[in-house]
């Protein structure tokens, strides 16, 4: 079972190195940053997604599900697919539809289905999915999934400590959008730093963290991995079109 990283920065990204937020695992698309439908069709996946998992609303982490969509309808999609999202999205994805903006609603051409609510859960493919509310400036959802003995928990934006330390995981993904000494920022905005991500999966119990959503600031990546490696040795910083095995 393998995760890919196609976007791993925060919303202040600059240029390509990174994009927006967006990973895809085993067939489950972990949120959908701009620029994701096309590094889906560079490794071959776009159409092995089943499901998407929108953590919350900010357009850094739903932009390019509008894209995703319209290409559903280019490639000819027949196939279920499932949506997991906060409370809002359907109205957004209801004016796009009715502006026409992917050629004809998705749902005419095959089985679109929207799972919108506070704790959206749901049984796709080989995933038992179920949403744990965290906190942000609005509402995010982290995403419990388990298959085959194996549970991810991903957290989308969060601000530190949060709920997602009720749950055990064996592999933690976590946002560090702000380094540590940063931590006032990040509490405002509420993002997390890398010693908060690392203490999350000292409580988690976890076995491996992997850190994504990484801010624009000069050394970021090392910094980060420093920070998060002296709490928690099992640590690794993402990076756009790179995978892991898990």
């Amino acid at each position: 079972m393998r995760i890919d990283f196609l976007g791993t920065g925060a919303g202040n990204y600059r240029g390509s190195r990174r994009q927006p937020c967006s990973a895809l695992l085993d067939g489950v698309l972990l949120d959908c940053g701009a620029g994701a439908t096309g590094r889906l069709h560079d490794l071959h996946r776009f159409d092995g997604v089943d499901a998407v998992l929108i953590t919350h609303l900010h357009t850094d982490h739903v932009a390019g599900l509008f894209d995703l969509l319209l290409h559903t309808i280019i490639t000819g999609r027949s196939r279920p697919l499932t949506i997991l999202s906060p409370p809002g999205l359907r109205a957004i994805l209801g004016s796009l539809f009715a502006a026409r903006s992917t050629v004809v609603d998705p749902s005419e051409r095959y089985d679109l289905r929207l799972l919108e609510g506070d704790r959206p859960e749901a049984t796709v493919g080989r995933w038992a999915i179920r949403s744990v509310p965290l906190e942000h400036s609005v509402l995010d959802l982290g995403f419990e999934l388990k298959a085959d003995g194996l549970t991810v928990f991903y957290t989308g934006d969060t601000r530190e400590p949060c709920a997602a330390h009720t749950v055990r995981a064996d592999v933690l993904i976590h946002e560090a959008t702000y380094p540590d000494h940063l931590a006032d920022q990040a509490r405002a905005f509420g993002h997390s730093t890398p010693s908060d991500a690392a203490a999350a999966a000292v409580a988690m119990r976890a076995g491996r963290l992997l850190i994504n959503h990484v801010g624009d600031q000069a050394d970021a990546e090392s910094e980060v991995l420093r920070a998060a490696r002296a709490v928690f040795p099992e640590t690794e910083v993402t990076e756009d079109r790179t995978h892991f095995e898990l």
